[in-house]
């Protein structure tokens, strides 16, 4: 099922869609040059309004930032599972850990290690995804320990995931009713807050990696979102992905 989100959001678009219009004009324009050009000309005004970031970004941006960074203070008391969500996995053990994995793994692990460091008492559970062997995964996770010392937490790993569904039933299965603060990309929260409710779990969110700086802070320009560049095509892209999965999840919820 992941798969087949990211091919409807990749099916969605722009780029997608205005390199068929230009490959569609490209074969019209040998035999009919009027309506090659014309077809070639809306494929280049797709890909150009595709590439501008300014329909996504504010809708991206308030989705980052309708939960709040988790005040660790204001943590229950009790028992708590700290679960850090996984992305991709480079199993070449040439590279030192911290090398193996993307920025946003280690920002939502550093958030996860954050909130066990102010609850030594909390578990931590980390999933790492990927298709590399569950061996291979447990080894990475050993050098990660050693590398953030954290060897002394109480912690465990989840090796077969392969998406935020996954993840939330094999943390279910373990779940005894204890609150699960969930850390992971900002943008990634909403949708991953709510698969993990609906499974059953009361969830503390831990929003980490933001993409998008504050509206009205340091740095927060308009002009970027008018300038076509393929960040901007990115960004697109990323709203359709989080919507298409969005949707699935309400449509598995209901039915």
């Amino acid at each position: 099922m992941e798969q087949f989100k990211a091919f409807v959001a990749t099916c969605l678009s722009p780029l997608v869609i205005a390199l068929v219009l230009l490959l569609w004009g490209w074969l019209r324009y040998r035999r009919d040059r009027r309506s090659g050009v014309a077809i070639l000309l809306l494929g280049t005004l797709v890909l150009l309004l595709g590439s501008l970031s300014i329909w996504t970004f504010e809708a991206r941006r308030q989705a980052e930032y309708s939960i709040a960074p988790l005040d660790t203070t204001q943590l229950p008391a009790g028992p708590l599972q700290v679960v850090v969500l996984g992305t991709g996995f480079n199993p070449d053990q040439y590279l030192p850990a911290n090398s193996r994995v993307g920025g946003a793994f280690l920002a939502r692990l550093l958030e996860g290690v954050r909130v066990v460091r102010a609850r030594p008492d909390a578990q931590l559970v980390v999933s790492i995804a990927g298709t590399s062997r569950a061996s291979e995964k447990r080894a990475f996770w050993e050098a990660m320990q050693q590398t953030l010392a954290i060897e002394q937490i109480d912690s465990s790993l989840v090796t077969t995931a392969e998406s935020s569904l996954d993840e939330a039933i094999e943390v279910g299965r373990v779940n005894t009713g204890q609150p699960v603060v969930l850390a992971t990309s900002a943008g990634h929260m909403p949708r991953a807050k709510m698969i993990f409710e609906d499974e059953g779990m009361q969830v503390l969110p831990a929003p980490t990696d933001y993409a998008f700086v504050r509206a009205g802070s340091a740095r927060d320009y308009f002009w970027p979102r008018i300038v076509p560049s393929t960040g901007g095509i990115g960004s697109n892209h990323a709203w359709l992905y989080e919507n298409v999965a969005a949707l699935w999840q309400l449509i598995r919820r209901n039915f």
